[in-house]
């Protein structure tokens, strides 16, 4: 039986514990710190990017002006990703590209589309691994729009009363060779053997239509880079043989393929092959062929050599030989057939220096040189010299004979495409080569030959992008097409005499010096082809000479800068600014330019200042 004061000390028990209260344990104060870190910055993960340029009041006719640009609060890390979307009004918002870069150049999107209104957006992604997919970890950006009211690509400087106009987007890729055919389409071919036929149906000066009539199906063509027409036929030159192809149906397709000569040789050096081929007034057809090395010894029978042939591919003769790699080749309305060779690259104890390109003027049983000797310091009674020499490494690809009257007369000539891979410049440098079309203006040597002028006619501007120029030919119209191999387009030359009379009004007269320096003489090219044109330029193949009178009397005891600055013209291997090579430089000043130009050349140097 429970006592009663038991009883009291229970309740007494149960009314203390009812009245006390548990005492809240003291705060975390580090894990609170670190729980609102986290809540901080899941806030700012989830920033989105902002959108800097275009803005939504940008209208645009030229595709080179468009360059996107963003920021995101912190950087990225190596599993993340921006991810831009481009789309046109009404299309679904387009995945372009994933980068880690905050600006993106759209003109190789662009010229896909058509005018009108454009919508982009930015994202922050973490790729996946496995199969998972990549994650969104920046919040929805908000669009920005910009308006395109014309597709055209101006992406190249011309000379003034020159302007270019995008003549057709092309539907395959790597293009090598273009040329028309009598009906005035333009055919191009493509380096897998595809050949497409491009017409400009309402007459606007744009190709509308492009039809690939031809695509073998047997994937047996490769490294197809030559192409011509005869007596209706497509004669093409790829890795190793020449084929023609017929239209067996009159359907507008070439259904038949006939190899006519097999086993040239081909890649025994990297890109060395059978390359170009044209057809002559004696109605033969002449194919190029490279050598099997970068500089020797040769190995077989065809190598280096422009050969000769029937249309069928009986009486294969070398027509001339001497020629590391000609790309291309083309005859004169007068008969005169033209070749440019690309120059060595790799240097060792047989070749101490890089040798220029060559334009050479291809005549029947003359050798031009290689592997023996380079240029025109090379040239004598045994070897025949280039009607010009063409700065190093500038990978000279197609050419043509320009003769019509849509432009000056001082504008006709040959015209060569240089692809630019810049192969044995100093990359390290930041500096390419080539990316232009050159005209070479001819004047006769009074032995059957000539001498050749080059200047740059269309440089495509690598600030804006990558492009290369492969091929030039001339269209029905009298203008000049410019094949583009990176993005993949034709671009056509036009020509406005008011506009060049406008800008002639505008030039002030050059001093002797600066106009060697800007246009060269003689047949020396344009000081500018290696070096800075302004102090504002992007870096030359060259050192910069501005600001070189103010320093040249230090570079080699005992010279004054105005004697250091003439043996540096005159025998330019004589002194090499660190970090560039001996070899790059024009060897030829000292026999090309007169006495009183070299001062006038040197005295211009010395007045240009630095920065």
């Amino acid at each position: 039986m429970l006592h009663l004061k038991h009883l009291s000390l229970i309740v007494v028990c149960i009314l203390f514990a009812a009245c006390t209260t548990t005492p809240e344990p003291t705060p975390d104060l580090p894990s609170l710190l670190a729980a609102t870190q986290t809540a901080q910055a899941d806030q700012a993960e989830r920033t989105p990017v902002t959108l800097l340029t275009p803005t939504d009041q940008n209208t645009f006719t030229n595709v080179a002006e468009v360059k996107l640009q963003w920021q995101w609060h912190r950087p990225l890390a190596e599993d993340e990703v921006f991810d831009v979307r481009v789309w046109h009004e009404g299309e679904p918002p387009y995945g372009i590209t994933w980068t880690q870069e905050t600006s993106m150049e759209l003109a190789s999107w662009l010229l896909y589309q058509q005018p009108g209104q454009f919508f982009w957006t930015v994202a922050v992604l973490k790729k996946g691994t496995g199969d998972q997919p990549a994650q969104e970890i920046s919040a929805a950006p908000p669009e920005h729009t910009f308006t395109m009211d014309a597709i055209r690509l101006d992406v190249m400087e011309l000379p003034p009363g020159f302007t270019s106009e995008l003549y057709a987007r092309l539907p395959i890729t790597q293009p090598t060779v273009a040329l028309f055919d009598p009906d005035g389409a333009l055919l191009v071919l493509s380096l897998d053997g595809r050949v497409v036929r491009l017409t400009d149906d309402d007459s606007d000066g744009v190709a509308e239509t492009a039809t690939i009539i031809f695509e073998d199906p047997g994937d047996r063509m490769n490294y197809a880079v030559g192409m011509a027409l005869h007596e209706g036929n497509i004669y093409i030159s790829d890795a190793g043989r020449v084929s023609f192809l017929t239209d067996s149906d009159s359907d507008g397709v070439w259904d038949n393929f006939q190899p006519i000569i097999e086993g040239l040789p081909t890649w025994q050096h990297t890109f060395h092959s059978n390359n170009g081929i044209a057809f002559g007034p004696d109605g033969k057809l002449y194919v190029t062929i490279g050598s099997t090395t970068d500089h020797g010894p040769l190995q077989e029978r065809f190598e280096s050599s422009v050969l000769r042939m029937n249309p069928d591919g009986t009486g294969q003769e070398i027509f001339a030989t001497g020629f590391r790699n000609s790309y291309d080749l083309a005859f004169s309305p007068d008969g005169d057939l033209f070749s440019a060779d690309n120059s060595p690259d790799e240097l060792d104890y047989n070749l101490h220096y890089l040798p220029p390109e060559e334009l050479n003027h291809v005549q029947q049983g003359k050798n031009y040189g290689f592997p023996y000797v380079y240029g025109i310091a090379g040239s004598g009674t045994e070897y025949t010299a280039p009607v010009t020499e063409l700065f190093t490494s500038s990978a000279t690809s197609g050419l043509t004979y320009y003769d019509g009257d849509q432009y000056p007369p001082e504008y006709r000539g040959v015209y060569i495409a240089q692809l630019g891979t810049g192969a044995a410049a100093p990359t390290n440098l930041g500096v390419s080569t080539g990316r232009m079309v050159v005209h070479v203006s001819l004047t006769p040597d009074g032995e059957g030959s000539f001498r050749g002028t080059w200047q740059p006619f269309a440089r495509f501007r690598t600030d804006i992008g990558i492009y290369g120029p492969i091929d030039v030919t001339v269209g029905p119209d009298g203008l000049l097409y410019i094949v583009e191999w990176e993005i993949g387009t034709i671009h056509k030359i036009l020509y406005n005499p008011d506009s060049a009379q406008a800008a002639a009004s505008e030039v002030i007269a050059l001093s002797a010096g600066e106009d060697i320096y800007r246009n060269g003489a003689n047949g020396a090219p344009a000081c500018i082809t290696c070096h800075l044109l302004d102090t504002g330029s992007a870096a030359g193949v060259g050192p910069s000479l501005f600001g070189l009178g103010e320093v040249a009397a230090s570079r080699v005891a005992g010279l004054t800068a105005e004697e250091y600055i003439r043996q540096s013209i005159l025998n330019s291997n004589d002194y090499v600014v660190e970090g560039y090579l001996a070899g790059i430089m024009y060897q030829g000043y000292a026999g090309q330019l007169q006495p009183e130009q070299v001062d006038a050349l040197v005295e211009y140097v010395l007045s240009l200042a630095a920065n």
